[in-house]
């Protein structure tokens, strides 16, 4: 109640509300802040995270037509650092090399390798990249662009990787021979399966590590130094030998994949179940041969041996 009379909960908003519009047409006059957005200075674009969320706020004003969409520039990024490798991977039949330009959503650094002294609207790595185009230039002396490639992103956490994909690439060739093939630790186990409540099936099943020795001969046929990446596939779950020592599991008696890349050099990993990855740096010209080799340790393989019939009553 106001002076002992009821007042609607609608009247009072309607008070607060026109106590707002004079103290933003105030605002106005005096060339202050308006909402936290400064009026008489450049734009710039503040970055806060809320939860999953983020919220871009940019400063200064603008005129929004009814129901005419406008897009805000919500950052200007000079000099973002391209890393340009090549890729190989089975996923794609693992026979020609891909080129892509990438780039990591992490703030900027100077040549001593501290972060530049940059406004949010101008660093990467403040806050996730939205979903939207990433499209590369390649600009010309005349200043004149050409475009190169393309590709859509969705949501691109801090410290994550934007990769562009700018298409096959021959003058970095491979060549995958598979030296040798052996099968060794053959051995019949027996089982047994109830048929029914008075006989059961006596069968036997193989056990046996089957070995194949890969070579591949990459070269490399660009001017310059480069980066490239091969990802290869195999048939069952991988234990993965990438360091001198060998894993933990890598005697174990469990059906997988058992692979060997411990005498390449540089760095190697297992992407998922199946997938595992490993990075070469070659030099303008060079050629390279790399072994490796993958043991099948194979359990229980079908079909069923020496079956023999008995009665055993439960």
């Amino acid at each position: 109640e106001v002076g002992n009379k009821p007042t609607s909960g609608l009247a009072v908003k309607g008070q607060a509300l026109r106590d707002y519009a004079q103290k933003y047409e105030q605002s106005i006059m005096d060339g202050g802040l308006i909402g936290g957005l400064v009026l008489d200075q450049r734009k710039d674009v503040k970055k806060e995270g809320l939860s999953e969320y983020f919220l871009f706020t940019i400063e200064g004003r603008e005129d929004v037509q009814h129901e005419e969409p406008k897009r805000l520039v919500s950052m200007k990024i000079a000099d973002a650092p391209l890393e340009c490798i090549y890729k190989l991977t089975d996923r794609d039949g693992g026979q020609q090399f891909t080129k892509f330009y990438r780039f990591k959503n992490l703030k900027l650094l100077d040549e001593q390798g501290d972060e530049k002294d940059l406004t949010d609207m101008e660093n990467l790595g403040v806050s996730p990249l939205p979903d939207g185009m990433v499209r590369l230039y390649s600009e010309y002396a005349s200043k004149d662009l050409a475009y190169v490639s393309g590709t859509s992103t969705k949501y691109v956490p801090i410290g994550d990787r934007v990769e562009v994909n700018v298409g096959a690439d021959s003058d970095i060739t491979i060549v995958r021979r598979l030296k040798d093939q052996k099968i060794t630790n053959v051995a019949a186990r027996q089982y047994k399966r109830r048929i029914d409540d008075e006989f059961v099936v006596y069968y036997d099943l193989l056990d046996y590590d089957e070995t194949f020795q890969y070579e591949e001969e990459i070269v490399s046929g660009k001017p310059v130094d480069v980066k490239v990446e091969f990802e290869r596939r195999f048939d069952a779950n991988v234990v993965l030998w990438s360091e001198d020592a060998p894993p933990a599991d890598w005697n174990s008696d469990e059906p997988g994949a058992y692979v060997d890349l411990h005498d390449i050099t540089g760095r190697k990993e297992r992407v998922d179940q199946n997938h595992v990855k490993y990075f070469l740096d070659f030099k303008p010209g060079e050629k390279r041969f790399v072994t490796y080799s993958v043991t099948y340790k194979r359990r229980k393989v079908e079909p069923e041996l020496n079956q023999e019939q008995k009665r055993e009553p439960l």
